[in-house]
């Protein structure tokens, strides 16, 4: 390879704080149980967070997580996140839940605001 070679070649974007979110989220939902296979495409629900339609943790595994992928894709993230409001409201009490609601929270963190660090608390 030469020194053009070199310079001209492409390499992929590092992988963002967002990207590793997105996998470990995919991965936390595996370990739960809810998801076995591929991620399909996102299933459509017309109530948020899919409440009046299916349970709270199919929603995470039908929309969520297929919606989820797709922004990290097109890199077209939602300007705000509050999916770990929701996650806490209804999987409250579920101990074996805990590594994924802090998960959405450092996604909820990331995005709403804009992946600036978490600042530290005196």
């Amino acid at each position: 390879m030469g020194l053009t070679d070199f310079w001209m070649r492409r390499t992929a974007p590092a992988p963002t704080v967002r990207d590793a979110l997105v996998d470990q989220i995919e991965q936390a939902l595996r370990d739960l149980g809810w998801l076995q296979g591929p991620v399909g495409a996102p299933r459509h629900v017309d109530s948020p967070f899919g409440i009046d339609e299916m349970p709270f943790e199919h929603w995470l595994v039908q929309v969520f997580l297929p919606r989820l992928q797709e922004a990290r894709r097109d890199g077209q993230w939602p300007p705000q996140s509050k999916v770990s409001v929701a996650a806490v409201r209804n999987l409250d009490g579920q101990d074996e839940c805990q590594p994924l609601l802090h998960l959405l929270a450092q996604l909820d963190h990331d995005i709403n605001t804009g992946g600036a660090p978490a600042r530290d608390r005196p």
